[in-house]
C-alpha cells in the first residue's frame, strides 16, 4: 500500500502524481514503469473485494471463477500503462470505470465463449445481461466499496493520530463510537471529564472526515459531490 498524504492543500492525489509520472516520463522509462507498477498494486488491493461482490451479484457469475475474472481483468487493463490515463479523462469516479471496466470484460469473454461454444452452457449465455440483471451486483459492488473506504480511512485516521500524539483522543473515540459507551462510563477509566471525551470523540471524528474526502478525492469525486456522496455510503453501510 502506498503512502497517502493525508490533509494534502491541492487536490493533486497520489493516483494523480503516478499518473502524472507515466504521462509525462513515458510508459517505458524507468519512472513511468515504476508509477505504472505501484498504481497496478493499489488498484488491485483497494478494489478487488468491491468488484468481487459486483461479480457474485450480477449475471457475471455465470462465466467462471469470481477471483479468475478479475485477475484477467486486471491483466487486461493493466498490460497497458496508457489505459489507466482514459480515466483521467473519463469523468467518472474510479469505482464507476473500473466497474464499467468489469461488465465490458464480462461481456467480451460471453461472446468469446459463445463463438467457442465452450464453458458455460449456450442457454446460460445466449442473453445479454440487462440492466435489471446488473442491479443487485451494482449494490454488492457500491456496499463492499464503501466498507472498504471506510475501513482505510479508519487505518489512515490512526495513523494520523499515532504521528500527532492523539492515541488516547482516538481511544476514546472508539469506545465511544465503536463500544457505544457513554462519556460518563468513558471518563472514569481514562482520567477526562465526559465534556473532555466529548471534545476528544469531535477531533478525532473530524481527522476520520478528512482521511474520508481524501480518499473520494483520490477517486476523481469532485467536491461539489463530496457531501452527496458520503451521504451514499452511510445509506449503504446502514442497509437504509
Amino acid at each position: 500500500m502506498p503512502s497517502v498524504d493525508h490533509f494534502p492543500s491541492t487536490q493533486q492525489t497520489w493516483i494523480g502524481v503516478q499518473l502524472t509520472i507515466i504521462e509525462e516520463a513515458g510508459e517505458h522509462a524507468g519512472a513511468g514503469r515504476a508509477a505504472h507498477q505501484s498504481l497496478a498494486r493499489y488498484l488491485m488491493e483497494r478494489y478487488h473485494a468491491p468488484l468481487r461482490a459486483y461479480v457474485l451479484g450480477s449475471r457475471l457469475r455465470e462465466l467462471g471463477e469470481p477471483d479468475e475474472l478479475i485477475d484477467g481483468f486486471f491483466v487486461h487493463l493493466l498490460a497497458n500503462p496508457a489505459s489507466l490515463l482514459r480515466w483521467r479523462s473519463s469523468g467518472l469516479p474510479l469505482r464507476r470505470w473500473l466497474m464499467h471496466g468489469m461488465a465490458f470484460h464480462g461481456r467480451t469473454i460471453r461472446k468469446d465463449m459463445l463463438r467457442n461454444r465452450e464453458g458455460s452452457s449456450l442457454h446460460a449465455l445466449a442473453a445479454e445481461p440487462s440492466d435489471d440483471d446488473d442491479v443487485g451486483g451494482v449494490h454488492a459492488f457500491d456496499r463492499a466499496w464503501a466498507l472498504r473506504l471506510v475501513n482505510e480511512a479508519h487505518r489512515l485516521a490512526h495513523q494520523a493520530c499515532i504521528e500527532r500524539s492523539l492515541l488516547d483522543e482516538y481511544e476514546i473515540f472508539r469506545l465511544h463510537v465503536n463500544e457505544r459507551l457513554p462519556y460518563a462510563s468513558i471518563a472514569p477509566r481514562t482520567g477526562r471529564t465526559p465534556q473532555q471525551c466529548a471534545n476528544a470523540t469531535r477531533r478525532i471524528g473530524g481527522i476520520l472526515r478528512e482521511s474520508v474526502q481524501q480518499l473520494l478525492r483520490e477517486e476523481g469525486v469532485p467536491p461539489g459531490e463530496m457531501a452527496a456522496t458520503i451521504a451514499d455510503m452511510q445509506r449503504l453501510l446502514h442497509g437504509s
